[in-house]
């Protein structure tokens, strides 16, 4: 703040115009303005914003491995219900091989094979269910009273067909169950006729089992069998049912048989329409309360069966992240140091314009010292404005220290991941400086004309391509040798791109031949720039000149997608147009159009 042009009057420093806005301007950098107030809030933004997404990430990857385990609990479920199934069959095709018939000590014997209590956890038991008329009543019960005397049917019921319990094992566990007359209750009855008509395994509603002590829900699963193979019509299988082989379930037994109850983490409820066969929910005293819940539907064996699933303590361990937490104290901690910093800058810049003010109060004769305090407080501001730059030089170096903490020591996978999101990084500031070179060069490509040169067509073609390091034998030039004046610089840049892109996009570089004709066309030329690289399919043709456009992985290549479209923003400037004729393993030729004599674009290229 330069005090040239001011006055002492009546004993204070009456300073100019310009002074005095050089004074209003310090004073307004002495406290907090619409900058900083602008930067606090944009990174209060950025912060809440990552935090946003990531809570929002790690909320989807948990509902996504919720979603994962309702459905294995599912699948599981469906899974047993299949082996049981295939097991009920094997007895049934036991039975039929055996003429539809067995004998009480030959299901005890077959049944002892199976290892019931030990290969099928969950099951309660495994019988036969034979289908008796009412006038075969007697014969049946004499038969079965031959080996057990005390065989009897029950309880009572008005049915002209009788469906007993006639086997079934371990007989110690079911032994109220035998003789049980599937008749006398709808749903068991119910069931029968189902298997019987439709010849498919069947299962009942919900219903209790009579050997079951603690009453809880259960169910019957039935297989039937015939006295004729495959029956197709209803008809045919009332006629020649002859039975069923069936598993007594106990519905809590099958769940803990399935799954068993260490290290769950979901917990989940089974209804058949309103009936609840099994129940896990959490009570209204419990303390824990559940993030997701989900309900599926499946189907099994004619009944229709209700899912509901809900979280547990140990599946919200299991998936509980601090990341969101620690980006969010993070970018508060940063904004905090960023305020901070801006009240002390703040501070410093209010203590500056207060020492100025005393020293131009002492006097006139001291503006030259008042001048000098000034100058040091200028380049005070300076280094102060430098050493803000300082965090953001620090951002760089962090990510070296992360990277080497990283490698120094035993991760997990997501902290790899985190390092190669780091080189990621790296990548992508390196690939956006060569873009913004890219677009720079560009935009530097307006609609004036350069300064016109003579050129030496093949000479320039040999310049070019000795700089794209081809040898001599490598680059072969075609047509006419032709001397005339045109914008040299775009020429070359045009050239320098289609034979710097066949060295450098070739598999083999030291194969390459790179053929380069020029013809003369009467008030234009025709350039034609061919090679035996790999080529381009058709469809990419018009794709390559756009800007960005590269077929190169961005790990096999530096390019930026931006030479092409340069070429033809140039060719399109002076009046002309680029081709390209390809196809994969034939090479490229690029033919393009140039003026012989050098005049201003037209008016519809100025924009190209």
């Amino acid at each position: 703040m330069s005090l040239k042009g001011s006055a002492v009057a009546g004993g204070k420093l009456v300073l100019d115009v310009g002074v005095a806005k050089e004074r209003a301007a310090l004073a307004r950098m002495s406290r907090l303005n619409g900058v900083h107030w602008l930067a606090l809030g944009l990174s209060l933004v950025l912060t809440t914003g990552a935090w946003h997404f990531t809570s929002k990430q790690v909320a989807q990857q948990s509902e996504a491995r919720f979603d994962r385990y309702s459905q294995q609990v599912v699948r599981l479920v469906e899974e047993r219900m299949m082996h049981y199934e295939d097991t009920l069959s094997s007895a049934a095709a036991t039975i039929n091989a055996m003429g539809g018939d067995m004998t009480h000590s030959e299901w005890v014997d077959f049944t002892r094979e199976l290892e019931i209590e030990t290969k099928y956890p969950g099951v309660n038991g495994i019988g036969v269910i034979y289908k008796i008329n009412r006038s075969e009543l007697d014969t049946f019960l004499a038969r079965q009273r031959e080996t057990r005397p005390d065989f009897r049917i029950h309880p009572g019921h008005d049915n002209p067909v009788l469906y007993p319990i006639t086997y079934i094992e371990p007989a110690a566990s079911n032994m109220a169950a035998v003789g049980l007359d599937m008749a006398h209750e709808t749903n068991r009855h119910t069931a029968t006729l189902k298997a019987r008509d439709t010849g498919r395994p069947q299962i009942t509603a919900p219903i209790v089992l009579v050997q079951d002590a603690k009453k809880t829900p259960g169910f019957l699963f039935y297989m039937p069998y015939y006295g004729v193979e495959r029956p197709t019509t209803i008809t045919e299988r009332q006629e020649s049912f002859v039975g069923m082989v069936y598993a007594p379930f106990v519905f809590q037994k099958l769940i803990e048989g399935i799954l068993g109850q260490e290290n769950r983490l979901v917990q989940f409820a089974v209804r058949d329409e309103s009936n609840l066969l099994y129940s896990e929910e959490p009570s209204a005293d419990n303390a824990y309360e559940p993030e997701f819940h989900r309900t599926v539907q499946a189907t099994f064996y004619g009944r229709n069966w209700t899912f509901d699933f809900w979280d547990t303590p140990q599946f919200r361990a299991a998936t509980h992240s601090n990341e969101p937490t620690m980006i969010l104290v993070g970018g508060l901690i940063f904004d905090g140091m960023l305020f901070i910093l801006f009240v002390l800058l703040a501070n410093s810049n209010k203590r500056a314009l207060n020492f100025a003010d005393r020293m131009a109060e002492e006097a006139q004769d001291r503006a030259e010292g008042l001048q000098r305090s000034n100058e040091d407080l200028e380049r005070f501001a300076y280094v102060a404005s430098h050493d803000l730059k300082t965090p953001l030089r620090g951002i760089g170096f962090l990510t070296e220290c992360i990277r080497d903490e990283i490698d120094a020591s035993d991760i997990n996978i997501s902290e790899s991941e985190l390092s190669e999101n780091l080189t990621m990084l790296d990548d992508q500031v390196r690939h956006m400086d060569d873009l913004i070179t890219g677009i720079l060069a560009y935009s530097s490509v307006r609609s004036d004309v350069g300064t016109p040169e003579m050129v030496d067509t093949a000479r320039l073609i040999q310049t070019i391509g000795t700089s794209c390091g081809l040898k001599p034998k490598q680059l072969r030039i075609l047509g006419q040798n032709l001397t005339f004046t045109t914008d040299s610089t775009r020429l070359q840049q045009v050239l320098q791109n289609l034979i710097g892109n066949a060295y450098k996009y070739h598999p083999t570089p030291s194969e390459l031949i790179v053929s380069v004709g020029v013809t003369d066309l009467g008030d234009t030329l025709e350039f034609t720039v061919a090679d035996n690289g790999d080529g381009i399919e058709p469809r990419y043709h018009d794709k390559i000149f756009e800007m960005f456009q590269t077929l190169q992985s961005k790990q096999m290549t530096s390019g930026t997608g931006i030479g092409l479209a340069i070429v033809k923003k140039i060719v399109n400037l002076y009046g002309g147009d680029i081709r390209l004729k390809s196809n994969p393993h034939e090479g490229c030729t690029f033919t393009f159009d140039w003026p012989k004599s050098l005049e201003a674009p037209r008016a519809d290229q100025e924009a190209a």
